[in-house]
C-alpha cells in the first residue's frame, strides 16, 4: 500500500489513535450536551483544509479521483476519505 512495511504499520497506529480520539470527543460531547449535529458543525470548521488537488478533482465532477487523491495527500483510509470529499462537496 503505502511504504514500508514500518511504515504501513505507523500508519495504521496513527488510523487507530484517531479513532479514539474521536470516540473521546463524542463522548465528551454528550456529556456536555452537545449534539451529534451540533458536534458535525463544529467539525467542519476545524482541521486541515482540503488538498488542492481535491478541490480541483471535485470541481471537475471527478469525485472517485478526488477521494483516491486524499488518500495519497493524507493516509486516510478508504471509508474517512470518502466522507471527507463528500463532506467537502456538500454531499
Amino acid at each position: 500500500m503505502f511504504g514500508s512495511r514500518q511504515q504501513q504499520k505507523q500508519i495504521e497506529t496513527l488510523q487507530a489513535r484517531i479513532r479514539d480520539l474521536e470516540g473521546l470527543v463524542d463522548e465528551l460531547a454528550a456529556r456536555a450536551g452537545v449534539s451529534s449535529a451540533e458536534l458535525r458543525v463544529l467539525e467542519s470548521g476545524v482541521g486541515p483544509r482540503m488538498p488542492e488537488e481535491c478541490v480541483r478533482l471535485v470541481a471537475e465532477g471527478r469525485t472517485i479521483q478526488a477521494i483516491k487523491a486524499y488518500r495519497e495527500h493524507t493516509g486516510a483510509g478508504l471509508k474517512e476519505a470518502k466522507e471527507a470529499i463528500d463532506r467537502y462537496r456538500g454531499a
